[in-house]
């Protein structure tokens, strides 16, 4: 099954110099029809104005990734970690026990803009983690890159996580083909262009801000399908 959910669906809020598109409940939006999606709780794409941001707040049993896309963010938090967070990066904090974190744009003249996704984590209780990858525009062309997975390797993500995020860039007319298994969820984003999906279940194209939910065995193909450059896209696969 197949289930395409539009930029023009997420909620929408501005505060502070805070711009949020939610894909699920979150915060004081409630929609009990879209809670979650197998174990991502939350999918979240942020812009910060300059010098905006989110105080310290605490997070206990949580997997937190950080994907910035444009501009520079800080990350710290009360055990003494502090990041700044670029395109090409990837952060993942596991709260565990709990942590108290703030992220915030600390650019003068520049916005922020990123996505923050949460995970239900292996097992609660752990020891707070932080992981954090970096990777280039040229590892993604026309590939699925793992930049975070739950296997053995240097992309591996600590406490073991059972989830694989997928970065590409693909050029139009360029495809690429995935297996997913009967057990395993999809969820496919689309950063910036246009994605063509073709399974048993149809041919769908989502853009930018557009997601596909995607359960049960299926053989994908994606192609990029945007008519102004290139075409970028996060895939996790996942429990």
């Amino acid at each position: 099954m197949i289930k395409i959910m539009t930029a023009a669906e997420r909620h929408t809020t501005h505060d502070d110099g805070i711009h949020s598109e939610f894909s699920f409940s979150f915060g004081d939006y409630t929609d009990p029809h879209n809670e979650h999606f197998g174990s991502l709780l939350a999918h979240n794409e942020y812009v910060l104005k300059p010098m905006e941001g989110f105080d310290r707040r605490f997070h206990h049993d949580l997997v937190i990734v950080h994907l910035v896309l444009e501009g520079k963010l800080t990350y710290e938090d009360d055990k003494g970690k502090f990041m700044e967070l670029t395109p090409g990066t990837i952060h993942v904090v596991n709260t565990g026990s709990g942590v108290y974190h703030a992220e915030n744009n600390a650019s003068s003249s520049e916005d922020v803009r990123y996505l923050e996704m949460w995970f239900l984590p292996a097992e609660p209780g752990l020891e707070v983690s932080h992981h954090q990858g970096d990777f280039t525009q040229a590892q993604r062309l026309n590939q699925m890159l793992p930049i975070i997975g739950s296997g053995d390797g240097e992309r591996s993500l600590p406490q073991s996580l059972d989830v694989v995020m997928y970065s590409s860039i693909l050029e139009t007319g360029k495809e690429l083909t995935y297996s997913l298994s009967e057990d395993r969820r999809m969820h496919v984003y689309v950063i910036s262009g246009q994605v063509e999906i073709s399974s048993e279940d149809g041919v769908f194209d989502i853009s930018s801000g557009d997601a596909a939910r995607i359960q049960r065995r299926h053989e994908l193909t994606f192609q990029g399908n945007s008519s102004e450059g290139n075409s970028e896209v996060v895939i996790i696969d996942m429990p």
